[in-house]
């Protein structure tokens, strides 16, 4: 009994079928051909070739890449018949695939013209986060055909030139690349930049400019080497991470309300859970550390209130150091709360949010956030907080112990 063995067909074994819907619109001294690849996928297609003349085959180019489905072919006579032929081809032994000709005349000469050239589309930019500068990948797309000139030996190679600078800024940068993408290097953190791009053909002709594309440079985060405080007003927010829920809510205080300003609850909010977290502190050599914030729960609310820490760059490995539900919490009073936590070798975040289940989200002001080396005080713990009242009355927050973590 024989045992068949598999035959494996290299996809170069044989040249590619022919491309299909061929295409040609002629202007006075140009023709521009389109086509579609072979409908044969498994078949290895390396690149196409054009070939034309007046009136029959004289001049052929080479295109690389199977992705080249157009072409524009300059330097024609005008008013004259020409014929053109596409075929793919691959490394096969044998000839290209087969050609598929067509024929078109091009158009009477109309004075001196000059072929325009597209502005480039999809101008985009993306920031490159892990880097030590502000710096930005700016990308495009160039919907212009290549032509001839640009494939000849000799030829001057199309170019983009690319302007950019500070919004709304007189001062303006312009770099050159003969790729559809450029590194911008040496952008201000905290700044929104925009940048345009055109085309330069290689007979020095050029496109109009792109619309232009604004891109924020995100502040440099910086590692905190002492202790850390916050104290959230209607202008600042410390560097501190927060998610969509949350806006700078100013002081008010009048007869009915007295209040501080804060972080406080957006109108139109998305779902739950709503987080605050400190930029990355380092504080490798304290032994004890502890974590102060202050806040108010404006309404009752059956949600849930807790404060994490995690590594820097490491979400997945969160600490609870405290969780309290917010039913406990009484409302209208100022909470001081004081959580202590052990020495953290590595920089660490710490992160307060509120989780809730089908009801909105809490009514919280968060006024300020503070991580201190050498610990807290002994009178001030999770389990015994210290209440302000903001109205004439002071009081206490009932606490359930039982829902803190055994250890800290």
């Amino acid at each position: 009994m024989t045992k068949d063995i598999p035959v494996f067909i290299s996809p170069e074994d044989r040249v590619p079928n022919a491309p299909q819907n061929v295409r040609v619109k002629t202007q006075s001294t140009s023709a521009t051909l389109w086509w579609d690849a072979p409908p044969d996928p498994t078949v290895l297609i390396r690149g196409y070739t054009v070939e034309y003349g007046e009136g029959s085959i004289s001049q052929r180019i080479v295109i690389e890449g199977p992705d080249s489905t157009s072409f524009t072919v300059t330097r024609l006579a005008p008013n004259t018949n020409y014929v053109f032929a596409v075929s793919a081809y691959n490394e096969a032994e044998g000839e290209d695939g087969t050609k598929v000709m067509v024929a078109a005349k091009t158009r009477p000469a109309e004075g001196v013209q000059t072929e325009k050239l597209w502005p480039p589309t999809s101008v985009r930019a993306r920031i490159e986060e892990k880097s030590l500068g502000g710096s930005a990948i700016v990308s495009w797309d160039d919907p212009n055909p290549e032509n001839a000139a640009d494939n000849s030996i000799d030829a001057t190679q199309r170019q983009y030139v690319i302007n950019y600078g500070i919004y709304e800024s007189d001062t303006q940068q312009k770099v050159r690349s003969n790729a559809k993408a450029v590194r911008l290097t040496g952008l201000i953190p905290g700044k929104e930049y925009e940048v345009a791009v055109k085309v330069v053909a290689g007979d020095g002709s050029e496109s109009p400019w792109s619309i232009r594309d604004l891109f924020l440079v995100p502040e440099t985060k910086k590692v905190s080497k002492f202790d850390w405080f916050c104290r959230l007003n209607d202008t600042e927010m410390c560097s501190i991470d927060s998610s969509p829920h949350w806006k700078l809510c100013t002081a008010k205080h009048d007869t009915y309300t007295q209040r501080d300003a804060g972080a406080c609850p957006r109108v139109q909010y998305p779902s739950s859970p709503a987080h605050l977290t400190t930029p990355p502190i380092s504080l490798p050599d304290a032994q004890h550390l502890c974590f102060y914030f202050r806040f108010a729960l404006l309404n009752f609310h059956p949600g849930q209130m807790k404060v994490e820490i995690h590594p820097d760059g490491d979400t997945s490995n969160r600490q609870i150091v405290w969780k309290t539900r917010m039913a406990n919490v009484r409302t209208h009073v100022v909470q001081n709360v004081y959580i202590p936590f052990p020495q953290q070798i590595r920089p660490f975040k710490v992160s307060v949010s509120l989780k809730w289940d089908g009801q909105p989200m809490p009514r919280v002001i968060v006024h300020e956030m503070d991580v201190l080396s050498g610990g807290c005080s002994e009178r001030s713990t999770a389990c015994n907080l210290v209440s302000e009242s903001t109205t004439a009355a002071n009081g206490d927050v009932d606490f359930d112990s039982s829902e803190l973590p055994e250890t800290f």
